[in-house]
């Protein structure tokens, strides 16, 4: 309080100094300049109470804010007109979706940017699908490398075998068996001992010093058949005793003759031969069809863990791609709204890109007004540029039930540009009988004419004491400048222009030609 009261003294010594100041100063002025001064003091106080007076006077009619109102169907181009609103677009357009969610890696295009087919416009972050990308090409390639060397071990072995088995069984049944029926040495070969009959003896014996060339052969390379190739081991055991089979068959007609001068020995040793020389025949076959099963069965396992691993690559290679946002067709970017650092989820839009060289309308019609208009007719666009039907829906929009139609622009509408709201003027023969509603597509009203509010979506009307009157409306798609009304107005319902800072039971006055003048 002590403190309080010391400051207050100051201050009314500073009050006071400065007041003796301010009179000295004032009584150090000429006359006249001392007359202007207290002149000037009075004009402002009698200034600020007359402006306070009127002020509190004012007339309440000049605070009533002045609204504009006008039909729904002249707003909408829905009502007793003949145009429709519809909306630009680029003939070619793609509208690219997220293909999965993540956080935006990068971002290589912008706003305007020229764009070719395939060009990725933007990343999500896709570190794990690279690392199984790069772990499938490694199954995938090990896959491919096991397939190369694939080698069915066990039954290259028994082959292998089988053919020292065959060898040796033919150099037995050829000393053992074969060989009684042959004595010294000839230039020719071994003798033959018994009529040949129809075949001449040297013939015989050339054979048999021919098998016999060919065997002491094969008997040097036996210690390198593991490097030789299973099938070739098996056709060309099967060729000896092919080979082997011709003489014995032969040695045997010629036993068979009356004057043969066959022993019993060497009847013994025919016998022995050819029973040999089946047994090793069936042991070939066995060897070789054993081979291949096991091959055949190998190479398809083998092959099915090749296919799996393709798969899972592909699979994985899909995945990534999805971390990608690609153009599907060349163009300029017309919408980017993600920067680097953003989440994106699944099929969220996230690029458009459009040839905007090439524009069309898209608007709607009616049932009935499809009868009155055919492809090729013209148009007037906004009342300035041409237009002309180039496509008719053949039905109608299971959703807004009615007919889509695509304007072709004139090439000098420059001023028209891609997503545009615009007002498409048919020819009277659109127009229906009189007693019947023209309904020439949806009812779309300018923003400003909707009040949108967390709970409402209401437009004005104005009554006849001159207050707003509230109308809920349900509202559809936003197109361009314009909102979809699909219920709670009417075409001849007459609203507020403007609902921007209005309120229900709000006095207005309604503008006149001469009030809008001065608007």
């Amino acid at each position: 309080m002590k403190r309080f009261t010391t400051w207050m003294k100051r201050a009314q010594k500073i009050v006071r100094a400065r007041s003796a100041r301010v009179w000295t100063w004032f009584k150090g002025r000429k006359g006249w300049q001392q007359v202007a001064i207290v002149a000037a003091l009075l004009a402002l106080l009698i200034g600020g109470g007359v402006l306070a007076r009127s002020g509190a006077k004012a007339s309440p009619e000049n605070q009533l804010r002045t609204v504009t109102v006008e039909s729904v169907g002249s707003l909408s181009g829905t009502g007793d007109s003949v145009s429709i609103i519809g909306t630009v677009r680029s003939v070619s357009q793609a509208d690219l979706l997220a293909q999965a969610g993540g956080t935006v890696r990068a971002v290589h295009a912008k706003i305007g940017s020229v764009v070719g087919a395939g060009t990725v416009i933007a990343e999500l972050e896709n570190a794990t699908e690279r690392a199984q990308v790069l772990q499938a090409q490694g199954a995938y390639e090990a896959a491919l490398a096991s397939r190369n060397a694939v080698s069915p071990t066990d039954a290259t072995a028994t082959v292998r075998n089988t053919y020292r088995s065959v060898f040796a069984s033919i150099d037995a049944l050829l000393e053992d068996d074969v060989d009684q029926f042959y004595g010294d040495q000839t230039p020719a070969g071994p003798r033959f001992l018994v009529n040949p009959g129809r075949v001449a003896a040297d013939t015989m014996s050339r054979r048999r010093q021919e098998i016999k060339v060919m065997i002491d052969a094969q008997r040097v390379t036996l210690p390198s058949i593991g490097s030789r190739d299973p099938e070739a081991l098996l056709n060309e055991a099967q060729s000896d005793l092919n080979t082997i089979s011709a003489l014995v068959d032969d040695i045997a007609d010629a036993a068979n003759r009356a004057d043969s001068r066959e022993t019993a020995a060497q009847a013994t040793a025919l016998s022995s031969a050819r029973t040999a020389l089946s047994t090793q025949i069936a042991a070939i076959a066995s060897a070789r069809e054993a081979y291949r099963a096991k091959r055949t069965t190998s190479t398809a396992s083998v092959d099915a863990g090749v296919k799996s691993a393709l798969g899972t690559l592909r699979l994985a290679q899909a995945s990534l791609e999805k971390s990608f946002v690609r153009a599907p067709i060349g163009g300029t970017v017309n919408f980017l709204p993600i920067h680097v650092g953003d989440y994106v989820t699944m099929l969220q839009h996230v690029a458009t890109v459009a040839n905007n060289g090439t524009l069309e309308i898209v608007t709607y019609v009616s049932e009935n007004d499809r009868e009155n208009i055919s492809a090729g007719m013209k148009v007037r666009v906004e009342n300035t540029y041409d237009g002309v039907i180039t496509t008719i829906a053949p039905a109608l929009d299971p959703v807004t039930k009615q007919i889509e139609v695509h304007v072709a622009v004139s090439g000098d509408a420059a001023d028209v540009v891609n997503g545009q709201s615009v007002r498409i003027s048919f020819p009277d023969a659109i127009a229906t009988q009189p007693s019947e509603p023209v309904v020439t597509g949806p009812i779309l009203l300018p923003l400003a004419s909707v009040k949108l509010s967390a709970k409402q979506r209401i437009v004005f009307t104005v009554n006849e004491e001159g207050r707003l009157v509230s109308h809920e409306v349900q509202i559809g798609d936003v197109r361009g400048d314009r909102i979809e009304i699909l219920s709670g107005a009417t075409t001849d319902m007459r609203i507020v222009t403007d609902a921007r800072g209005l309120a229900e039971g709000q006095k207005v006055q309604i503008a006149t030609d001469d009030t809008q003048g001065t608007l």
